[in-house]
């Protein structure tokens, strides 16, 4: 009845059919279920998968996870959380990310001993008051070990939209410092685009002098070449 009374009153649509959904949520079941995802049932790990890593020849990470290729309409979702900051497609997306989550993480697949968030820089930050990766992806997150300020991002690097491959890792190299011991640990890494994999190879290279056995490798999108 409560439920029933918050959809009443804060009534939300469908950020793709514009029909009614639930107050949390931004998707229908049928345009959830339309999206063009990963099948990640029939390869958990895309850096297996010939097309991918064909574009992404250079990972230093050792497995990737991620939703979708950033294309249409992952595309304006993201661009508008990120710069206009149009929150409502926040719903939409977590929506995405869990059911994607749920269908990598299986009873029998081994966790990872912690998640961490790829942080902006300070000045970044403050800047834009938000950091959209969080905001999208903690909450998908509550019941995985989720670790804060064990990794920083000491330089303030220039925009890597507007950045070459080879001026992308040139201006992330030694972006990253981790301030924990990760001896012997599984960590996994969050960001939200994957465009040359320079950002993630770089918080990689942090997490593994710091002793990572293993980095993995999460992001909502994957931009395709």
């Amino acid at each position: 009845m409560k439920h029933a009374f918050i959809n009443w009153l804060f009534e939300s649509h469908c950020v793709l059919c514009q029909g009614p959904v639930p107050a949390a949520l931004g998707l229908c079941e049928y345009c959830l279920e339309d999206l063009p995802l990963f099948d990640l049932s029939e390869q958990k790990n895309l850096l297996y998968r010939p097309d991918i890593i064909e574009m992404f020849p250079n990972c230093e990470f050792d497995k990737l996870f991620s939703c979708a290729f950033y294309q249409p309409p992952f595309e304006q979702w993201l661009k508008q959380l990120k710069f206009n900051n149009q929150i409502h497609y926040k719903n939409a997306l977590q929506q995405v990310i869990t059911k994607q989550l749920s269908t990598f993480f299986t009873p029998d697949y081994p966790l990872p001993d912690t998640f961490i968030i790829l942080p902006l820089h300070k000045s970044r930050f403050f800047q834009r008051g938000f950091n959209q990766v969080t905001q999208v992806w903690q909450p998908c997150l509550s019941s995985f070990n989720l670790l804060s300020d064990s990794l920083l991002r000491n330089k303030k690097t220039h925009a890597q939209s507007k950045l070459t491959k080879a001026k992308r890792v040139k201006n992330l190299k030694d972006a990253f410092i981790c301030t924990a011991d990760m001896s012997g640990k599984t960590v996994a890494i969050v960001d939200d685009i994957m465009t040359t994999g320079a950002t993630l190879n770089a918080a990689t290279q942090a997490l593994k002098q710091a002793g990572a056995k293993q980095v993995w490798a999460f992001t909502t999108c994957l931009t395709p070449i």
